[in-house]
């Protein structure tokens, strides 16, 4: 494995812990605001980002390849309302997608066609959790949206199915 490719990989571990913090610190935010259900969903998707943390450690363990995990810091939110809750996450998904599109390209470049491979299932998991949060953000814009049913739906996410997360070629589920 090229020192590219596995300095990308070093960073995408720790851009994923500094987004396991922000889903907690967003839960708390949701707590803040009086949304039980979401605070749960934010505390299932801090659990997912750290399996995908193991998905991207075992994937460079797997190639034989050691790694350096350092300090992780965030920046807190102050959100005044759930829907800048879910913006704010929103955002974060959607600068997961670029990420994970330019270490794609690297590693493409790179001819590392396995890795590219491997960035694949990401591309998948950040885009469809991009629409979901679109979804959610305008139901509950809508003049007749019920956020006491949004919150108990919210509730209902499960914690998610570790196998497929961890394994780095398991079909995206």
């Amino acid at each position: 494995m090229k020192n590219e490719i596995k300095k990308d990989l070093e960073e995408y571990i720790l851009e994923h812990a500094k987004m396991q913090y922000t889903c907690f610190d967003l839960s708390v935010q949701c707590l803040k605001l009086g949304y039980n259900g979401f605070a749960h969903f934010f505390q299932v998707q801090a659990q997912d980002e750290f399996l995908h943390q193991r998905r991207i450690i075992k994937y460079l363990s797997e190639r034989d390849q050691l790694f350096e995990i350092k300090s992780v810091s965030i920046e807190k939110n102050n959100c005044n309302s759930i829907i800048e809750v879910l913006e704010t996450y929103k955002k974060h998904r959607e600068h997961f997608a670029e990420l994970t599109s330019k270490y794609y390209k690297n590693a493409s470049n790179l001819d590392d066609f396995v890795t590219s491979k491997f960035y694949d299932w990401f591309l998948i998991d950040f885009y469809e959790e991009i629409a979901e949060t679109k979804d959610l953000i305008d139901g509950l814009k809508l003049s007749n949206s019920d956020h006491y049913k949004a919150d108990i739906k919210a509730s209902e996410r499960i914690a998610p199915n570790t196998d497929p997360v961890v394994d780095p070629f398991a079909p995206h589920q």
